[in-house]
């Protein structure tokens, strides 16, 4: 009897997941296609890209003068009394603290660069988010996959399930009526 009742759970288990498919509707979509053919992102992508430049282009220069003033000390260095040569260390140590601070302040992982990304990117992330939403709902997709996502864990997906091209028309769509 016990034999039995294993027997009939097992294949009850094994008839669940037939079941629960029937129920579900999964669709997909690649993030790394939506960043590519979003204006938006184009756009945020390419004012980012602008500003590190920007930063590093400042740092480039803060270092160029560093070595400047590194080199003018070795070649005045012997001419220098102790006082004076204490003087211009101290003040090259500092500069390059400076520079240091400089890069973390606009380059580092909480820099202004980082703040200027989020900035820009949050209201993207917000629409892209709000239209697959609104697309899952009218579709009556019970889960939304983003097949980009490494942490996704998505191995493989039929192309008839990819709804990139159908939320960007989506996008499109209502950008456009927002405009009128």
């Amino acid at each position: 009897m016990k034999k039995y009742r294993l027997g009939l759970f097992i294949v009850g288990l094994a008839l669940m997941p037939c079941m629960t498919e029937a129920e579900l509707k999964i669709g997909y979509i690649d993030s790394q296609a939506l960043m590519q053919q979003l204006p938006e992102f184009k756009e945020a992508e390419q004012s980012l890209l602008q500003l590190k430049q920007d930063y590093e282009n400042q740092a480039q220069d803060r270092d160029i003068k560093l070595r400047k003033m590194q080199e003018d000390f070795k070649r005045q260095e012997l001419l220098l009394s102790e006082a004076r040569k204490a003087e211009m260390q101290a003040e090259f140590e500092e500069k390059v603290q400076q520079l240091q601070l400089f890069t973390q302040e606009k380059l580092g992982p909480e820099g202004e660069l980082m703040r200027k990304n989020i900035e820009l990117m949050e209201p993207i992330f917000k629409k892209v988010n709000e239209a697959i939403e609104l697309l899952a709902e009218e579709s009556g997709y019970d889960f939304v996959l983003d097949s980009a996502a490494q942490s996704a864990g998505l191995v493989y997906a039929n192309e008839k399930y990819d709804l990139t091209e159908t939320l960007i028309e989506a996008m499109q769509k209502q950008k456009e009526e927002e405009g009128k």
